[in-house]
């Protein structure tokens, strides 16, 4: 690979010499003697075969060429100070990842200003979200307790909606049943909600599950703060049910693996970042 002549003294001057407006108060800035700094810039002009100063005025300014090399530049000096920061906060017992599943009962798209409040300050900690259903979610693990109430809901249009009583196993089993299966792989895969019909139709998530539903395909339990504005406007219809529903939503972490990443989040999680109520019934 050819020597590259740009480095960050060269930078630094660059840098230096546009935010001061000239060789001498640059130079003091640094704490350098003036003929230091403009030989390393005369240095890089040689090397580079280039002009990074207009000398023709009274003044010298940056050439375009020398501008593009300090904006550019900036950029990195700003990286490097950040690479350093970084670097001090991981030896201080910092995580580098934090992975959360999320169930993909839950909206992921509610955590988002979670996770911006918390990469403004910790930009270093690489954040992963990931997915999960049922037991596939334990194997992820997660963290603290909110309540989830499902509610059995179908679309305005199907048979059912137009049923005010009471609705009973018998007639929902003469339906189909949307379901997500459970994403473990290693655990004893476990069932939510309605179970005992033999006809089932199989989706890969909850924005599906509320989909299908919505457009008549199946029914279901939804979880109830998924489909508010859906039952609000009609779009789905909540059955009277003779047997209700409500699970409980289960968040985790490995013990003794809590470092200051994910104690951020333990300390500034609520239920309400998950689109949960804050106060669950």
């Amino acid at each position: 690979m050819a020597h590259n002549p740009i480095t960050l003294d060269l930078l630094k001057a660059l840098d230096a010499i546009d935010r001061r407006g000239s060789f001498a108060a640059a130079a003091q800035a640094l704490h350098k003697v003036p003929s230091a700094l403009t030989y390393t810039i005369q240095k890089v002009e040689q090397d580079l075969n280039l002009s990074l100063f207009d000398r023709s005025g009274h003044r010298a300014k940056l050439t375009p060429a020398g501008k593009l090399i300090l904006d550019q530049g900036r950029m990195v000096l700003r990286e490097i100070d950040s690479l350093a920061n970084s670097a001090k906060k991981l030896a201080s017992g910092w995580e580098a990842k934090i992975t959360i599943a999320i169930d993909t009962l839950l909206d992921t798209t509610s955590i988002f200003p979670l996770v911006e409040k918390f990469n403004k300050d910790h930009s270093f900690v690489r954040v992963n979200l990931t997915r999960g259903s049922l037991s596939g979610t334990w194997e992820q693990l997660l963290n603290q307790k909110a309540d989830l109430i499902f509610a059995f809901a179908v679309s305005k249009n199907h048979p059912l909606a137009q049923d005010l009583d009471t609705v009973t196993d018998e007639v929902i089993e003469q339906h189909p049943v949307i379901i997500i299966p459970d994403s473990t792989q290693m655990l004893t895969p476990l069932t939510v909600g309605w179970t005992r019909s033999s006809r089932v139709i199989a989706v890969s998530n909850m924005e599906e599950k509320i989909a299908a539903q919505k457009s008549g395909l199946g029914v279901g339990y939804l979880p109830f703060h998924r489909i508010e504005q859906e039952l609000k406007s009609g779009e789905l219809v909540a059955l009277n049910m003779m047997e209700t529903h409500k699970d409980k939503l289960v968040m985790a972490w490995r013990k003794g693996n809590t470092g200051p990443a994910l104690q951020w989040f333990l300390d500034n999680f609520t239920p309400t970042d998950l689109g949960l109520p804050a106060n669950p019934a």
